[in-house]
This record gives C-alpha cells, sequence and structure tokens, in this order.
C-alpha cells in the first residue's frame, strides 16, 4: 500500500471525527425531547412555580428559600432520562456499533446538553422574572428587604446541578445491570436532596449540600437585644419558636461560588465512572481537585 493511501486511511483508523459525535449526540437529543419524563418533569416545576406564588409567605424569606428547590423533580427526570440513554450501551447491539465505546458515550453526553440547556433557559426565565416582579421578601423588621434577589453564584446552581444530574445518570445506566434498579436508585438518591434540603443546610453539612439554600443564619445578640442597635443595612431574624437569638440573615456570594465547584468536582467524578477505560483519569483527578477545594474554600467563607 503506498503512503498515499496509508495517508488518506489514517483519518479513518485513528480518533472518530467530531462530526461524528455531532451527529449520534442530535439523534439522541430528538430522542430525549421526545421523552414523556420530560414532560413530566416540566408538569411538576409549573404546579411546584404556582404553588409557590399561589400561596401566602410562611415565613419572612420563605419564597427566596424556596425557589431553588423548585428546579428539583426536573433533576430527577434528567437523571431518569439519561441513564435510560446510557443503559443501551449495556444491550448487545452496542458491541456491533460502527463507532467505539468512547465516542458513542460522548456523543449521549452530547446529546443530553439539550437537557442543561432547558435548564438554563428555566433559570434565565426565573431571574428575568424575579427582576420584574420586584424581588422577594428577606428579613424581618426591622431588618427588612422586599427585593432580595439572587447572585449570579446562586443562579448559576441550576445549571451545576443539571449537570450534576446528567453525570449521575450516565453513571447508574452505564454501570447498574437493570435499568430498573438505575430509575429506583435515583429516585431515592435525588429524593432527600430535594426534599428536605433545609436538613443539609447547617453551618457543619452546608459545605456538601447538594442543593444549597441561603440566606446563612449568623448569631448576632441574644433575646433582651435590641435590633436598632444592629447596623441598618443588617437583614434580621428575630427570635422565636426555632431559635432562642437575633439572627443575621447573610447571602453569600463567595459561598454559592465555591458551592458550585463542588458540584463540579462531583460531576467530573461521576462521569469518570460513566466513561470507558482510558478515558477516566484526568477526570478523576479534576473532579477530585474540584471537590476538595469546593469544600475546603466554602468552610473558609462561610459566615
Amino acid at each position: 500500500m503506498s503512503a498515499a493511501v496509508l495517508a488518506d486511511t489514517a483519518p479513518a483508523t485513528a480518533a472518530p471525527t467530531r462530526s461524528v459525535v455531532l451527529a449520534l449526540g442530535a439523534s439522541e437529543a430528538r430522542r430525549l425531547l421526545r421523552s414523556p419524563l420530560l414532560l413530566v418533569g416540566l408538569v411538576l416545576v409549573a404546579f411546584f412555580t404556582w404553588t409557590m406564588m399561589q400561596s401566602p409567605d410562611d415565613w419572612s424569606g420563605a419564597r427566596y428559600q424556596s425557589a431553588p428547590i423548585l428546579i428539583g423533580p426536573l433533576l430527577v427526570v434528567v437523571s431518569m432520562m439519561v441513564a435510560g440513554s446510557f443503559h443501551r450501551e449495556r444491550l448487545g447491539v452496542s458491541a456491533e456499533a460502527p463507532v467505539g465505546e468512547g465516542v458513542r458515550a460522548a456523543g449521549r453526553l452530547v446529546g443530553a446538553l439539550v437537557l442543561v440547556g432547558l435548564v438554563i433557559a428555566l433559570t434565565v426565565a426565573g431571574a428575568v422574572a424575579a427582576r420584574w416582579y420586584g424581588g422577594f421578601d428577606l428579613g424581618d423588621e426591622p431588618g427588612r428587604t422586599l427585593h432580595a434577589q439572587f447572585t449570579l453564584p446562586e443562579l448559576l446552581q441550576p445549571v451545576a446541578l443539571v449537570l450534576l444530574a446528567v453525570a449521575v445518570g450516565a453513571a447508574a445506566g452505564r454501570r447498574l445491570r437493570h435499568r430498573a434498579t438505575a430509575t429506583l436508585l435515583l429516585f431515592v438518591g435525588w429524593f432527600p436532596f430535594v426534599t428536605v434540603s433545609w436538613a443539609f443546610q447547617g453551618s457543619r453539612m452546608t459545605p456538601f449540600s447538594i442543593l444549597q439554600i441561603q440566606p446563612v443564619s449568623v448569631d448576632v445578640g441574644p433575646v433582651t437585644a435590641n435590633p436598632l442597635d444592629f447596623p441598618s443595612e443588617w437583614l434580621l431574624s428575630p427570635p422565636g419558636e426555632y431559635q432562642d437569638h437575633w439572627a443575621r440573615l447573610v447571602v453569600s456570594g463567595q459561598l454559592a461560588a465555591w458551592h458550585d465547584v463542588w458540584l463540579l468536582g462531583l460531576t467530573c467524578l461521576f462521569l469518570a465512572v460513566a466513561l470507558p477505560r482510558g478515558r477516566r483519569t484526568a477526570l478523576l483527578g479534576a473532579g477530585a481537585v474540584l471537590a476538595v477545594a469546593g469544600v475546603v474554600m466554602q468552610y473558609v467563607v462561610i459566615p
């Protein structure tokens, strides 16, 4: 065989081209968008949003603290859908595919980006709506605002969360033998982080939480303290049934930013589990560094 022929055939036997991955991704994206599960997730998000907006605030900051949870049902659905996609890799037909396992995995991940884009669109819509309506009620008199807005790192949390949902679903679908097992495990795994996320918001648990809720409560004075002595710009929470002191409510963009780093680290680690051998080392290293840095720095910056 001549050198010219070898040169012409080398690209065909080397790493698959970007166009192949994009073609597989486009096909997978169409499959995901047609999934009934996606409609279920969107309906649940819409229902919970409507319920939150219609119900009166049970306490100051109720809507501010509830808003991050609204995306929860969609995260569960995304993980389940991606798990179904990657579970097909376990079928015998995959071994007969004309492209390698790594390319098929890349195509599925590219296709899942349509779900990431959907969450980004919902997040932007929510942020615009919050601006339009003037913001959220947060704090109690004399330290109160009716115009609280989410910081940019807080708005990036849903994006980091859906990336994690994709990675978790990919790992479960690729490594668990039965799809039903993967689906059940994903539902049980996400359930506490979505439904009782408040249980993970203590100062010791917050850096390890999945769905982080702000503001952070900081003890600033006893029951007998005069709230008028506190700086006027502080958001306050008075003594009550669940606390025996005056507290300052702190929305920390730094804490939210390092929490996003923690989520991205977890995403890399789960992706490493989903991908074939030979493609894991870099993700494992990057994931470990990001996860550790995210946790440590949250402890450093938490009020």
